[in-house]
């Protein structure tokens, strides 16, 4: 065993096994709780309508939690790494439920902002543990070539989970007041707190890694992400793309109730999207085998920029049904390129790499939400998204480009490489497996 943390032995005890198996449907059920918040459709019309802020105030303090993110991701992520997911991924949820709390019970600004920075830190939490416990956990049992298939089928429960939060979070909204949704989903975390408590840390090291401290450990996994380029291109258009996206559902709600939408009935306008997201999650490994990985990667853009066009020519309700197009990239997205991510990084510093991910993301969202808020309510609505679409054209069609050729330069040096290997072994003999990635 490594100082420090299990390593990845090649055997283990039925009582192991079975331990390691059920922490894929423990994570599930965790999923499930943290998505299932009844605040989902109706949190930016309660800080609009009970708390009394403007649009521009809603996204401009959603800055300071990005920015919170960003400081945050990267040494988070290097606590998982050090010490470990699930003790990460357990602090996460209650720090989370917390902020629920707070946030549904805040009577001014500070308050609010207080809220929005705790809530932050939960995030940083989950973010890059999640992925690299489970990833984790199913390589320990020798399955991690079904990482794609189950982290969708793992999307698609978090949608069940967010589904059930739309349905009943609006109505209970009109019921009740807009805080007593907020205040109810604080109990729901609790839930997936309580649930954190029976994982079993699945082993973060293979034999022969050594881990290393914390602050050696963390400059190892941005020489990993940044060395190489491949993977320095994703980590950079993924993070574009989907901070574009994000930005852009901020502005839904705003959106549904400038067009005479109660607010009771929200959640009907944003179900249909999280139904197809779970459709998509849970087929998103088929589609990456049908068409191949650089499609799926391209078609990322190319639908978060015709939702930003789609919804920036046309001013009316039914410009609603392009947001679900945004869906679809989110479900397709997490599966494809968080396996993309774990096949080429070690397990020593996957989360802290993840969190990279996060942190370049977070760095997008800052900037985008807060411009997108202010020229919505200065222009309208339509200019926010044509902003959004301009972002896209300019910064995400070269950064899709960059990806596009060093994946292309990776392939062919894997394909040469394994070449060299089959000339050199001896007639008669099979070549060797190539090396895994992670």
């Amino acid at each position: 065993m490594t100082a420090g943390g299990p390593t990845l032995s090649t055997a283990l005890s039925e009582s192991d096994a079975r331990a390691y198996s059920a922490n894929i449907n423990r994570f599930y059920l965790f999923r499930f709780f943290i998505d299932f918040q009844l605040w989902l459709p109706i949190w930016v019309i309660y800080l609009i309508d009970e708390r009394g802020l403007s649009l521009t105030q809603v996204t401009a303090l959603d800055a300071p939690f990005w920015l919170l993110l960003i400081v945050m991701e990267v040494p988070t992520g290097a606590v998982a790494d050090r010490w470990g997911r699930k003790a990460s991924l357990s602090y996460g949820a209650a720090i989370n439920a917390v902020a629920v709390i707070v946030f549904g019970l805040a009577g001014n600004f500070v308050l609010l902002l207080f809220s929005y920075m705790i809530w932050a830190v939960a995030w940083t939490l989950f973010s890059g543990a999640d992925a690299a416990f489970f990833y984790d956990s199913l390589r320990v049992l020798g399955r991690e070539g079904e990482y794609q298939k189950l982290w969708g089928r793992m999307r698609a429960v978090q949608s069940s989970g967010a589904i059930l939060g739309l349905a009943l979070g609006a109505p209970l909204a009109a019921m009740t007041t807009l805080w007593v949704p907020v205040v109810g989903s604080g109990a729901l975390i609790v839930v997936a707190w309580g649930i954190t408590l029976t994982f079993r840390e699945p082993p973060r090291f293979v034999d022969g890694e050594e881990q290393l401290g914390y602050l050696a450990g963390t400059k190892q996994a941005f020489r990993i992400a940044f060395g190489r380029p491949a993977v320095r291109a994703m980590l950079l258009f993924a993070a574009v793309v989907m901070g574009i996206g994000v930005s852009m559902q901020i502005l839904a709600q705003p959106f549904l109730a400038s067009h005479a939408v109660g607010y009771g009935n929200f959640g009907w306008f944003l179900i249909p999207g999280q139904l197809l997201a779970i459709g998509l999650s849970l087929a998103a490994y088929r589609v990456t085998a049908a068409i191949g990985l650089s499609r799926v990667i391209v078609l990322m853009p190319l639908l978060v920029l015709t939702t930003a066009v789609g919804l920036g020519a046309f001013d009316h309700l039914g410009a609603f049904a392009f947001y679900p197009l945004t869906t679809m990239v989110f479900a397709m997205s997490f599966p494809v390129i968080s396996d993309y991510l774990n096949r080429r990084i070690p397990s020593s510093s996957r989360a802290t790499i993840l969190s990279i991910y996060s942190l370049l993301f977070s760095l997008m969202v800052a900037g985008m939400e807060p411009l997108m808020g202010a020229v919505g309510d200065a222009q309208g609505l339509p200019i926010a998204y044509r902003t959004a679409a301009i972002a896209m054209a300019v910064i995400g069609a070269p950064l899709l480009a960059l990806w596009l050729r060093e994946n292309r330069r990776e392939v062919l040096a894997d394909g040469e490489a394994e070449g060299t290997d089959a000339e050199q072994t001896n007639p008669g003999e099979s070549g060797p497996e190539p090396a895994p990635r992670s």
